[in-house]
């Protein structure tokens, strides 16, 4: 099956520009064009799958790139392919305890603004951030 730069756009909620992008740098290699039109297949979608999740595991584009470049040989490059995956899955970890903390500083804050407006409703006295667990 054939796809248009439009098509997707649509199926992966990026800007034509992205994907534009992603070619240029060699993410999305041999791209069909025909008169300054692109045209994807199959292999660009799963690309581009494949490009949508490593981004979610925060891995950068050019170690995404530098991993389908170990890739295209993986009995020679396995290992490598192996210990990058570990040190971004060991950064990733980091980010999502930093982001868990965040998020547990930020339902604190709800609830004692909740406590606030309650407090201020009816006309109450306000709470301690010390009150809040």
């Amino acid at each position: 099956m054939t796809y248009t730069i439009t098509d997707l756009s649509r199926k992966f909620n990026l800007p034509a520009s992205t994907i534009r992008y992603y070619e240029k740098i060699g993410l999305l290699e041999n791209v069909e064009h025909v008169n300054s039109r692109r045209f994807y297949d199959d292999s660009h979608v799963d690309r581009l799958y494949a490009v949508e999740c490593f981004k979610k595991a925060l891995l950068p584009l050019d170690e995404i790139r530098l991993f389908f470049t170990y890739e295209k040989n993986m009995e020679a490059n396995s290992e490598k392919i192996l210990e990058m995956m570990k040190s971004q899955e060991a950064k990733t970890i980091e980010s999502l305890e930093t982001l868990q903390a965040g998020l547990a500083h930020l339902q604190r804050k709800i609830r004692f603004y909740t406590l606030v407006s309650e407090a201020v409703k009816n006309k109450t006295p306000l709470p301690s951030w010390n009150d809040i667990a």
